[in-house]
């Protein structure tokens, strides 16, 4: 949950960042401060849209409890496809978007998916040579290996003083499978890859969700740039093209779209396949 609170957070970032850089919310080396002028952030406190952030003004990762209102209170809304669970970060793909008579907003038919298949929990339980079905492909897999934990080996892991402190160097656990047909596949609680044996070759697949929900979505333009790439699209772009996209909503209304990179070939994959779910769809060359 926390992995797609930060995605959301993220999206919500990109677009309040378009107003002028000295106000609300900017990204460090260090995290996500809210600015109330070029050289001061809040700081222990919760900021205008409800996020909490500590002594040093830095946002602690948690979910936003609501808008701030003239009496000092914060009002709370729900997220009308939390009915929906996400393990990971939920990805919306348009299949129909109507703009209205004024132009300000589209009517979005949308299909959900995840970036996650299994929680870090049940891949850790994965032994080698064990029967694993993933969930929402119709997929029946052999694990090829025990599950293994992935380490990152950064400057505070090696530091003697935090050499106890696991949470900035454990990337959680991940197993390798393989199905009927000699295909195989990298499983993570943060996604799932179809790789070649020796991973000279690899793609991302998204986990259905749900379909034929409806979204509101402003359309303003979306000019947040899509990591690993130097390019973005506009929100007429993703909606009309049936693309992929992260949004937050209120009360079913999108209050930011941002680009993602399941709309772009940012692997060396060589497979477009969009009935399997898989990300990729378009070739960067078109853009």
């Amino acid at each position: 949950m926390r992995k797609f609170l930060t995605a959301a957070l993220a999206a919500v970032m990109s677009v309040v960042m378009a107003v002028p850089a000295f106000a609300g919310w900017q990204q460090d080396p260090e995290g996500w401060r809210y600015y109330k002028t070029k050289d001061t952030y809040l700081t222990s406190q919760y900021t205008e849209d409800g996020f909490w952030v500590d002594v040093n003004g830095i946002w602690d990762g948690n979910a936003s409890i609501g808008d701030k209102q003239e009496d000092g209170s914060f009002a709370t809304y729900e997220d009308p496809l939390a009915i929906y669970p996400i393990l990971g970060t939920r990805i919306f793909k348009a299949t129909n978007a109507v703009m209205s008579e004024d132009k300000k907003v589209y009517t979005v038919t949308a299909d959900i998916y995840d970036t996650a298949f299994m929680t870090n929990d049940e891949i850790k339980e994965i032994k080698k040579g064990d029967t694993v079905e993933i969930p929402g492909l119709n997929l029946v897999c052999t694990a090829v290996n025990k599950a293994t934990r992935g380490v990152i080996i950064t400057s505070s892991s090696k530091n003697p003083e935090k050499k106890n402190n696991s949470q900035n160097s454990d990337k959680g656990y991940r197993v390798r499978l393989q199905d009927a047909e000699g295909n195989q596949y990298i499983l993570s609680s943060s996604r799932l890859r179809k790789t070649s044996e020796d991973s000279s070759t690899t793609e991302t697949i998204l986990r259905p969700v749900a379909s034929g929900v409806t979204i509101i979505v402003p359309t303003w333009r979306d000019s947040s740039r899509v990591n690993g790439t130097s390019h973005y699209s506009t929100t007429k772009t993703l909606m009309e093209k049936g693309m992929f996209f992260e949004a937050t909503l209120k009360n079913g209304e999108a209050q930011s779209v941002t680009d993602v990179t399941y709309n772009y070939d940012t692997t060396n994959a060589p497979v477009y396949d969009e009935q399997a779910a898989h990300g990729h769809l378009y070739n960067i060359n078109e853009y």
